[in-house]
């Protein structure tokens, strides 16, 4: 055998052998370098809230890349954004990448515990990269959202307006803008706004940041005394919400009337005889009357008294009657005299200005009848006598 031929086979053997050691491997990187992450992928939620996962899309080419997201429970939704539209795809970039955001909304009867998912991108060449998402769904969530009231109770009377100022404190790494949710008890007006402008129904709070809110609650004219609550909830676009509840107390006042019975306001009686004159006490407030005293003012010598001369209470929307006993003097001469009668109970007082006529004595007219006609007699007498001549 000839040795050069020997050797030219085994030359071409190692070549072959040293090509098959040296021979790159198609690149990975279109297999191996395509990167989807999210900065956040357990975090907790509440039941009915909506959850924002921040997305970044990596890869050493751009191209398109499709994103689906797998493993929800059956009730529960998720959608992918970006730029303001709801995406399917997106075109993935070196260095920075390209960003998109996971939204999965909680339902409301979501049970407390773990619930994974999975979000994947598929590059167009075979290449994958997922993430494993977690959502720890709990009944009360730390979402850094802080609601708080510098002066949480107030009291008023009914009908009253209680103003309180609230801080929203947004302890979020993101900007946010929170809408307002402010409610009461049933006939109750309440309203939620920025401090810095009235009308507004937004406000945008930088990460860290705070914010100051105004909230007015009108009570009923009507309502009674005691402590009603006013919840208010503030809700950010992400799903983070705060709360407060706030409380108004409402301090009834009473409002002291005074009227006769039939509403007239002139009596008439004569001298030296003792007159009767029904009077109501009313309380049309909405607190009780307490220790209310009667007293009269009328002429010098007349005697004016009352049954009773003083009522212990009167609850809100009752009344009381009492009687006025009134004694003109004995000289007093006919005709009409001002009195005034008074109800009272602490600062409260009302009072009722009376005419009292005065009549004159049957004896007295009688004999002025009497007079009055022996003069005209007399005179009659003067005229016959007198006037022959």
């Amino acid at each position: 055998m000839n040795r050069s031929g020997a050797v030219i086979p085994r030359l071409v053997a190692g070549a072959a052998v040293t090509a098959t050691l040296v021979l790159p491997v198609a690149p990975a990187s279109a297999a191996g370098a395509l990167v989807l992450s999210t900065p956040y992928p357990s975090v907790e939620a509440q039941p009915g809230s909506t959850v924002d996962f921040d997305l970044t899309v990596e890869n050493p080419q751009p191209e398109a890349v499709g994103l689906v997201v797998s493993g929800l429970e059956d009730g529960w939704s998720a959608t992918i954004r970006g730029g303001g539209f709801v995406i399917h795809e997106i075109t993935a970039e070196p260095d920075a990448g390209a960003s998109a955001t996971l939204e999965v909304d909680v339902p409301p009867d979501a049970p407390a515990g773990e619930h994974h998912l999975t979000i994947e991108a598929d590059g167009p060449d075979g290449a994958r990269s997922a993430v494993d998402l977690v959502l720890v769904v709990a009944e009360h969530v730390d979402n850094g959202i802080t609601l708080s009231a510098d002066f949480p109770s107030l009291s008023g009377e009914p009908g009253g307006t209680f103003t309180y100022q609230l801080t929203v404190d947004n302890e979020t790494p993101v900007e946010q803008t929170f809408t307002f949710d402010p409610s009461g008890p049933q006939g109750w007006t309440v309203s939620a706004s920025p401090t810095a402008e009235a009308r507004a129904q937004t406000v945008t709070i930088d990460a860290g940041g705070t914010s100051d809110i105004n909230v007015t609650a009108t009570a009923p004219a009507t309502v009674d005394e005691g402590q009603y609550p006013i919840d208010v909830a503030v809700v950010g676009a992400n799903g983070a919400s705060g709360s407060v509840t706030l409380q108004a107390e409402i301090v009834g006042t009473p409002d002291l009337g005074l009227t006769t019975a039939d509403e007239r306001l002139d009596v008439s009686g004569a001298a030296n005889h003792v007159q009767r004159v029904p009077m109501i006490v009313s309380n049309t407030g909405s607190a009780a009357l307490e220790s209310v005293k009667l007293a009269g003012t009328a002429p010098s010598d007349w005697d004016v008294s009352f049954e009773p001369q003083e009522l212990d209470s009167i609850l809100p929307g009752e009344t009381a009657q009492v009687t006025a006993v009134v004694t003109p003097s004995a000289d007093a001469v006919a005709g009409d005299y001002a009195m005034t009668v008074r109800a009272s109970a602490g600062s409260l007082s009302s009072n009722v200005d009376l005419r009292y006529t005065v009549e004159g004595s049957r004896t007295l007219g009688v004999v002025a009848v009497g007079v009055i006609e022996a003069a005209y007699v007399a005179l009659a007498a003067v005229f016959v006598r007198f006037g022959r001549r």
